[in-house]
């Protein structure tokens, strides 16, 4: 994503604050390469109370730089400002948000501490089902070119869409993509959103994933496979040739050493402490 520069001296400025139980999320780290802007910038937190504390932090440590802050929304689990320097602004939210992933949390030279690229998947696919964000569909398409086939996703993502089958999920992103070109004209981009490029590819992907789930176990739905270190869409027919991988509260490294190893290599990330 191509960071405006108040957003990346933010990031920059408060990333020694971010530790495994307060780091970014959302598409900000998902698209951080890609032609999507973001608007805002997410901090998730495991537990309420770290919430208060790194608003509390955050705030005071950018005030101190000369950023000005106002106030958008304050609960004992979501606040949020908008962030201004001279002309430039960005919005900024800390939330609080489910400790359950597939892998713990990993650091970053940019942003401190960031969810797992897997696990950035995983929530997106999630959040596309239960809203209509033109922004989601290019995710989506950057997801299942980048880090990994749609169909995959949505099998694990499963697990955390409680009442959604793989295939429920899939139709469910169906029947939400419905788009105008007015819709993607909204979506701040660098080069600008083609409409009918994005929404073909879109189509695709589904089309993908729909063939590969519906020939997935039932009793497998939910779980993550891998090989020589990478997680993949497995081959349907040979699923006894990959390693599976479930989701837990903060998360897991499978038990090699050597493929956590090859896993911080193939996403380019450092392990958590």
């Amino acid at each position: 994503m191509p960071l405006s520069k108040i957003q990346r001296d933010v990031l920059r400025l408060l990333a020694s604050h971010r530790d495994p139980e307060s780091y970014v999320a959302g598409s900000t780290p998902l698209n951080r390469s890609n032609p999507r802007f973001s608007g805002d910038i997410d901090v998730f937190h495991d537990r309420e109370e770290r919430v208060a504390r790194a608003f509390a932090q955050d705030s005071a440590l950018l005030m101190a730089q000369g950023f000005e802050l106002q106030d958008l929304r304050r609960e004992p689990t979501f606040y949020a400002v908008i962030v201004r320097r001279g002309d430039e602004a960005t919005k900024f939210e800390w939330v609080v948000d489910s400790d359950f992933r597939f892998f713990p949390t990993v650091q970053d030279k940019e942003f401190g501490y960031v969810l797992h690229p897997i696990d950035l998947a995983t929530n997106k696919v999630s959040a596309a089902t239960g809203r209509r964000e033109p922004r989601d569909v290019m995710d989506l398409v950057t997801i299942h070119e980048q880090v990994l086939p749609l169909g995959a996703v949505i099998f694990a993502a499963a697990v955390k869409s409680v009442g959604f089958t793989p295939e429920g999920i899939i139709n469910e992103i169906r029947r939400l993509a419905r788009y105008t070109d007015a819709d993607f004209r909204r979506v701040a981009s660098d080069p600008p959103v083609d409409p009918v490029a994005i929404m073909v590819k879109l189509r695709q992907a589904l089309d993908e994933a729909e063939a590969f789930v519906m020939r997935m176990p039932t009793d497998k739905v939910g779980l993550l496979f891998l090989t020589g270190g990478k997680v993949v869409q497995p081959d349907p027919d040979r699923l006894e040739d990959y390693q599976t991988h479930a989701g837990q509260r903060r998360g897991q490294w499978p038990s090699s050493p050597e493929i956590v190893s090859a896993m911080f290599e193939r996403y380019n990330i450092g392990p958590s402490l």
